[in-house]
């Protein structure tokens, strides 16, 4: 997947976020304390928004960050069930064998 192409299934899915509470985009750029002509930008998908602008969106639209990007459930991996040894600094992490 191209980066275009997940800004803007992200969009897609930010826009159905929306209307699934029957919200406008000023509305929803007013709850997200974002201009509105921006959000309509980020729900078009011609803005790349950050962490900081994906989080505020979320929380306006009462949805998660995940919800928004996770547009490739299937492969998905566990981070938080894959233990690591803490690492030195400047040094690659070795995998807990089990």
């Amino acid at each position: 997947m191209t980066p275009t192409s997940f800004r803007r299934q992200v969009a897609r899915r930010i826009r159905k976020a929306r209307w699934r509470l029957g919200l406008t985009q000023e509305d929803a750029a007013v709850a997200a304390k974002l201009s509105a002509r921006y959000f309509a930008e980020v729900e078009r998908g011609h803005r790349n928004p950050t962490l900081d602008t994906l989080h505020a969106v979320a929380r306006a639209l009462k949805v998660t960050v995940a919800d928004l990007v996770d547009v490739e459930p299937d492969r998905r991996i566990d981070l938080d069930a894959i233990e690591v040894e803490p690492v030195p600094a400047g040094r690659k992490p070795k995998r807990v064998r089990r």
